[in-house]
């Protein structure tokens, strides 16, 4: 293999972790408004079958989504030529993702044909999450066939392409205040506590920094002085981060964390820094 099908390569496996936790995190979110999870957890059958909401794993979920979207980059590199090549791709991979993941698996899982047969699960429960998983899962093909379609990507707009790009950089950054929040429960002793993981008031911490390394990415592609180094840009995403962490933590949460806001934001930074050179370059 080339070097430039190594770099196509890792470039689709890395849109694949992008799309499917962009599309997780925002399915989760309405999904998670629209229906009472918590209630459906504790009900008859099903709280034997799923997790305690606020469990380890429940708490876990959403940070842990880009390593399930490596492996979808993974699995589908194989079949990346196929489908740039095809105008309808990205029905094709939702065909195959609703038909073997989540209609027809090896496992008698929820939704699934398995699952209604030789599970104990009341139907209700298998329509239940139907939807979200349904529109998660095409909006995933959509975005994955669209970034294989090279035309397609040079015919937007200059800001288009950097407000994208953005949007990649503060959803990369993610992935890093999801590491260094599971490096630091387990430095400062309390290891993966999770209850109250989901809540609003500790999901909104977030909400603020990753709309700053937004700005500062789209900022640093467009080579806005003094943006045009990337040290500027590390220092400014992590300075701004702190301040919008801190400021949450004190508004919201009630409970100001210095050595976490001051720790946190520095691989996102990093991050948003990298993102802002890489994508100038190119």
């Amino acid at each position: 293999m080339t070097t430039t099908e190594t770099r196509s390569a890792i470039t689709f496996v890395l849109r694949a972790m992008l799309w499917h936790t962009v599309t997780y995190l925002l399915a989760g979110l309405v999904a998670s408004r629209l229906l009472d999870y918590q209630w459906a957890f504790g009900q008859p059958v099903i709280r034997d079958y799923m997790k305690d909401f606020s469990s380890t794993g429940v708490g876990l979920g959403p940070w842990l989504q880009p390593v399930r979207g490596l492996i979808f980059g993974v699995v589908l590199l194989p079949f990346r030529a196929t489908l740039s090549s095809q105008k309808w791709g990205w029905l094709s991979l939702w065909g195959l993702l609703v038909g073997i993941g989540i209609i027809s698996t090896p496992a008698a899982s929820p939704s699934s044909f398995e699952g209604l047969l030789y599970s104990r699960l009341p139907l209700w429960y298998h329509l239940f999450g139907l939807p979200e998983v349904l529109l998660q899962t095409l909006a995933f093909s959509v975005l994955l066939h669209r970034s294989l379609r090279p035309h397609d990507a040079h015919s937007r707009p200059a800001w288009q392409q950097r407000s994208m790009a953005a949007v990649a950089g503060a959803c990369f950054a993610f992935i890093g205040y999801a590491v260094v929040s599971i490096a630091f429960a387990f430095v400062v002793g309390d290891g993966l506590q999770t209850e109250g993981a989901l809540r609003w008031q500790t999901q909104g911490l977030f909400i603020a920094p990753l709309l700053l390394l937004a700005v500062l990415v789209w900022l640093g592609q467009a080579g806005t002085r003094p943006l045009q180094r990337w040290w500027v840009v590390a220092i400014v995403a992590w300075a701004s981060n702190v301040v919008a962490i801190l400021a949450w933590q004190a508004l919201v949460m009630h409970a100001p964390g210095v050595s976490y806001a001051l720790l946190a934001p520095v691989l996102p930074a990093l991050i948003a820094a990298w993102m802002a050179r890489v994508r100038r370059a190119s």
